[in-house]
């Protein structure tokens, strides 16, 4: 912990002032690769910066309040380098100064730099993964919520391309490695049972049956949003927003039917 006080003191051993606190980061990127929180990597630093989890104690975090906000400020700073360098153009040393700690308090919350990237690809997916379920439920009929679902996938491929890429990047740099494939297919597998849940979810709901496993059908639906993000960011123009809807609803159509009535009246 020694190594995340010197980082957390980013201001020359210095407590920061109100005001350094509250202006943002200027030279931080506001792209695909600006984190989702609050923290920009030269205003957190400080022990009393705004937002931090506090202790009831003497206003001050806890250990554990402390390790969880380092690990958090790394992980976005290893978003916005991995982001903008690629993952095998991104060092550990440029992560920690964005995040601005040492090497230590990095090493400290992460075996290294496979391990940083791998923790970072299963908090993106989670958070693409409730995106797209938001974007699903509470629609009324299985055709709105494939296009539903689609138009959130088309608007994340023109938000965020360069974390797609680095998804694509790690992908075929994992799937080479033995020891790192398991790890991969963990993490892809994580969207496969958001969309297995999903289908699970409209079928019952829209008194459906299936023509094939939902688990099937979410792998479908998984390959078919790589293929599009790949054709979509290669060629913009060949891709219509649209596409990845219409295909959908088809293979919707084509793989539900609806589920057969008990108890009608020839059975009484």
């Amino acid at each position: 912990m020694e190594s995340e006080d010197r980082g957390l003191e980013a201001n020359g051993g210095r407590t920061a002032t109100h005001a350094e606190r509250a202006t943002p980061d200027a030279s931080a990127p506001r792209d695909a690769g600006a984190p989702r929180d609050a923290g920009a990597p030269g205003d957190a630093g400080a022990p009393g910066d705004a937002g931090a989890p506090r202790d009831v104690v003497g206003g001050r975090r806890t250990r554990e309040q402390s390790r969880a906000h380092t690990r958090d400020r790394l992980l976005a700073a290893a978003r916005r380098v991995f982001a903008r360098s690629g993952f095998h153009g991104a060092s550990v040393e440029e992560i920690a100064s964005e995040a601005g700690f040492s090497t230590g308090a990095l090493y400290s919350n992460f075996d290294g730099k496979e391990d940083l990237f791998l923790a970072l690809m299963e908090r993106e997916i989670d958070e693409h993964a409730r995106e797209i379920a938001d974007a699903v439920r509470e629609r009324a009929s299985i055709a709105e919520r494939a296009t539903g679902g689609a138009r959130r996938w088309m608007t994340m491929i023109d938000r965020e391309p360069e974390l797609l890429l680095l998804f694509m990047e790690f992908w075929a740099y994992g799937v080479r490695d033995a020891e790192v494939r398991p790890k991969v297919a963990e993490r892809f597998a994580q969207m496969r049972q958001v969309l297995t849940q999903l289908i699970a979810d409209g079928v019952r709901e829209f008194d459906l049956e299936l023509a094939l496993p939902a688990e099937q059908l979410a792998v479908a639906i998984d390959a078919l949003a790589d293929g599009i993000a790949r054709q979509k960011l290669a060629d913009p123009d060949a891709v219509p927003d649209e596409l990845m809807g219409t295909v959908l609803s088809l293979l919707f159509s084509a793989a539900t039917r609806p589920a057969p009535r008990t108890g009608t009246r020839s059975e009484q």
